[in-house]
């Protein structure tokens, strides 16, 4: 705990005495970065940059150690983030801006992830970090910065991520993760869309994908959130309502998987899947007769699909409806359905 003030006290006194220091070197080098000198104006941040490079190196050496511990540990024991003056930033911030210019890519992105690890609330920073990133054809990580310098309230930002095709980049990595997700490559999809969510986060699209990706591997809890997060983000997105009418299915809990599956289907009356589950929610509080009738409009809507046939079989033969049954049982085996096709042997 002495230890920890000491250098506390440390760090904040040489930071505001090292700084007054570095002031000049400051308006030199920025009068010739805007001159377009930026050689002569990398030496005169790098001459600033010296004065207090030990007490940077110290900072950023601790906050490398703080990030490695996790969240709860350092709540339990009461840890708080290595302080530094902030002000330090903007000597490697500029001479990072000065070295891009210069096209000397690898020291400006070094430069400018300092400022930012020294001052991580300067929108302007990120700013300037992503157009490089993007540059050097690392968009998506260009990307995060733009997204992050919006949160913080830059006013170029905006701009940029549009101008950038931010939006496009998260439609890329979220038809990519449709893609695995339908194949039940579950792990990949979820790597995908969180890429999605991460440029987007507000995007009730992406959240679906990622619950059901969730629903997939087994994890309701994280599902469930995310379908909660999409029906808040879009209170009319009917695939939010399914998604989540169909983990509640899984979980056994028909009346409300039946309640979402009926919002679902209230959104989009032609949504022929949410039909499908919602028969299978019925059957779940044996209500057969309103499971008939959804199978019913699954066949309607989608007059190929032997699923619909077969499960309609299997309940009217439930029922002791023999000729309805049969005559379910072989429209559904004339569709390919191998169960089905073994009912009708016993069908006259």
């Amino acid at each position: 705990m002495h230890k920890l003030s000491f250098l506390t006290v440390f760090l904040v006194f040489n930071s505001h005495f090292l700084f007054s220091q570095t002031d000049s070197s400051l308006i030199s080098g920025s009068a010739k970065q805007k001159e377009g000198k930026h050689e002569l104006a990398v030496l005169d941040f790098t001459e600033g940059i010296k004065k207090h490079d030990t007490v940077v190196q110290v900072f950023l050496k601790k906050r490398d150690e703080y990030e490695k511990i996790s969240a709860f540990d350092r709540a339990e024991k009461g840890l708080v983030a290595p302080p530094i003056d902030t002000a330090f930033a903007r000597s490697y911030y500029l001479r990072g801006v000065s070295y891009a210019a210069m096209k000397k890519n690898d020291e400006a992105l070094n430069d400018l992830t300092t400022a930012i690890k020294i001052n991580p609330g300067s929108g302007r920073m990120y700013v300037e970090r992503g157009k490089l990133l993007w540059s050097a054809g690392q968009k998506y990580e260009g990307c995060l910065d733009l997204r992050m310098a919006r949160s913080l309230g830059d006013s170029l930002a905006k701009e940029l991520f549009d101008d950038k095709f931010c939006w496009n980049e998260a439609v890329l990595f979220y038809k990519d993760a449709l893609s695995k997700l339908n194949l039940n490559q579950y792990n990949m999809a979820l790597e995908l869309i969180q890429k999605s969510i991460q440029l987007c986060p507000d995007s009730a699209a992406y959240f679906v994908v990622r619950g059901k990706c969730y629903s997939g591997m087994g994890k309701p809890d994280l599902a469930f959130s995310d379908f909660d997060k999409a029906i808040a983000a879009a209170p009319n997105n009917k695939d939010a309502y399914f998604g989540r009418g169909m983990a509640f299915y899984t979980q056994r809990k028909y009346q409300e998987a039946f309640d979402d599956l009926n919002k679902a289907i209230h959104l989009n009356e032609w949504f022929a899947d949410a039909y499908l589950y919602r028969a299978y929610a019925c059957e779940g509080m044996n209500k057969n007769e309103s499971a008939l009738y959804d199978y019913q409009q699954v066949q309607r809507m989608k007059p190929k699909d032997d699923i619909a046939y077969y499960k309609s079989g299997l309940l009217r033969n439930q029922m002791s409806d023999m000729s309805g049954a049969c005559k379910d049982f072989k429209k559904a085996a004339s569709l390919g359905n191998a169960e089905a096709a073994g009912y009708v042997k016993d069908c006259k």
